[in-house]
């Protein structure tokens, strides 16, 4: 192709330009990751390895290996390796440190990489970046990977307006990239709320709603478990033909795989990757022995490293380390029955603490966290506090914290506060509302059932879209409904009030959301008095 790009991998996108592959983004080639608990769950086609070969830029989002993967990065030493401009700088010391060739980019400006290819990227708190990729003046992409573009939504999407097909890109899926090995007290396994699987098409159109985008399809969720002991997890994967599932057409064109687009002809093609077989390897071969217990230094260093997080030590009463079946208290300073239990293999747990990685242990799904006191999540006040503003911000002190948001607020202005304020309310909200109904689940229930009708169904999208009406290049035109989203408007049904197809929330829809909620309440009232096993305190 001459100019266009390409997916492949787990959230890897291949840019071109006469040709030749200009840009490579968050290469994940080989390896198993997540001490060896997530793997790919496609191969690669010969000419994919061969544009890895070829590459002259590679482009890194953030620091999870299925992003960043240092095995795979041996292969670009020799080429331009672009990271975001982060408080901390975490990924950009530490690879130039290793003699990689790296350019700091500045965020919300344009950097030319080739004739016809150019990129914006905008980092932000959440330790996360949205990259967005010109090709020509006709076409753009915009690849958010895990993230949501805190802060940059509407520098991003005045960016991208001018563009006449216009794609997003972003995990979706039903939760099986993040921490979900919860357990009661009683140890018994707690079931993720994705047990009962919404259909994806509707996250998929807030998305293109969202963005005012036409185009969009999996992306950054093509991994597969791996591990013999995170072998539960791989039951709540997301099939890829899962994730069309009740998309509205009306809405855009949802690309059901691996795809490539030729801006030079305007043509879509999917590309059908080959799966790559599943093998489920047993823990010792990463160096996990589950009944090898700490050791004094260990204990030392999971004081060092969990005690330097300030926010952790005021919120938590206790932090609970399980380790070859013996408790591990370190005594915080919050309230003393809020506390977390993480229980682990020690070679995972200790090169988590020592690397700084925290986040790779939780999201590999082994380790089995148990929560007490009225704790109910390890967001907000475990994990951005641990792995995003400490590990990678190097925010730790409550003075860190403060001059780490206020940089970000400096390099976005006023939308970053509109951000902050919207996220901050909205953890608020949910907190009282979810604190005044929880001893009324019919109540929670039908709350939860109007949410997500707004936000995905029924009236909300079909509100939109007869509001935005006609071509999108040309909003005094209403009323007309097209059958081609290249021709570089969004698929809208005629009529304001008219229901488009697939988009109504629906019994099924309706079904799972009370289903959702009656499961997490019975899990919560399931929790007994915590008793520690034989063990001591850091």
């Amino acid at each position: 192709m001459d100019l266009g790009f390409g997916t492949c991998g787990n959230a890897t996108l291949i840019a071109y330009d006469r040709g030749v592959p200009v840009l490579v983004t968050d290469p994940w080639i080989k390896g198993a990751q997540y001490f060896g608990s997530w793997a790919l769950a496609h191969r690669f086609r010969p000419e994919q390895l061969q544009a890895f070969e070829n590459a002259s830029h590679v482009w890194l989002s953030h620091g999870h290996p299925d992003h960043l993967n240092l095995h795979s990065l041996e292969a670009f030493r020799d080429r331009v390796v672009l990271i975001p401009r982060h408080v901390g700088s975490r990924i950009s010391t530490d690879l130039k440190a290793a003699g990689y060739r790296v350019h700091d980019l500045d965020n919300g400006q344009w950097l030319q990489l080739s004739p016809r290819v150019r990129i914006l990227s905008c980092a932000d708190w959440n330790q996360d970046t949205a990259l967005l990729v010109a090709l020509g003046d006709q076409c753009a992409v915009l690849n958010l990977n895990d993230g949501q573009a805190q802060g940059t939504r509407r520098l991003l999407r005045a960016e991208l307006k001018p563009f006449r097909r216009r794609f997003v890109l972003r995990l979706i899926n039903y939760g099986d990239a993040d921490m979900m090995n919860y357990f009661t007290e009683s140890g018994d396994r707690i079931a993720p709320a994705l047990h009962v699987k919404r259909p994806l098409g509707y996250d998929y159109a807030y998305l293109l709603r969202e963005w005012d985008a036409h185009y969009t399809a999996p992306f950054s969720c093509h991994h597969m478990y791996a591990r013999t002991d995170s072998r539960w997890a791989a039951d709540y994967e997301t099939p890829l033909d899962a994730h069309g599932q009740g998309f509205p057409t009306t809405l855009g064109q949802f690309i059901p795989g691996f795809f490539q687009y030729d801006v030079t002809a305007d043509r879509i093609e999917e590309v059908a990757l080959e799966c790559a077989p599943r093998i489920f390897r047993d823990p010792g071969e990463f160096g996990d022995d589950w009944s090898e217990p700490l050791e004094s230094e260990d204990l030392r260093a999971l004081q060092t490293y969990f005690r330097r997080f300030e926010q952790v030590r005021r919120q938590f009463g206790f932090l609970n380390f399980r380790v070859g079946s013996r408790d591990n208290f370190l005594d915080l300073e919050g309230p003393k029955v809020r506390g977390i239990t993480f229980e682990a293999p020690r070679n995972s747990l200790m090169t988590s603490v020592r690397c700084e990685i925290f986040d790779d242990l939780l999201i590999a799904n082994f380790a089995r966290t148990t929560l007490h006191g009225d704790v109910r999540s390890l967001y907000p006040d475990f994990t951005p506090y641990v792995a995003k503003y400490g590990d990678n911000g190097r925010a730790f002190s409550v003075g860190d914290l403060r001059e780490y948001f206020w940089a970000y607020r400096r390099e976005y202005g006023a939308l970053a506060c509109l951000d902050t304020m919207r996220l901050n309310s909205t953890q608020v909200l949910r907190g009282k509302i979810s604190s005044l109904l929880a001893t009324n689940p019919a109540v929670l229930n039908g709350a939860r059932r109007i949410y997500r009708r707004v936000k995905y169904g029924g009236s909300a999208l079909s509100t939109r879209a007869g509001q935005q009406g006609g071509a999108v290049d040309d909003p005094s035109v209403h009323g007309r409904a097209r059958a081609d989203p290249r021709s570089g408007d969004h698929n809208t049904p005629g009529d304001p009030g008219e229901l488009p197809p697939g988009a109504g929330a629906g019994k099924a829809r309706l079904e799972w959301l009370a289903e959702v909620g009656s499961n997490r309440k019975a899990a919560m009232r399931a929790l007994k008095p915590f008793k520690p096993r034989d063990g001591g305190h850091l």
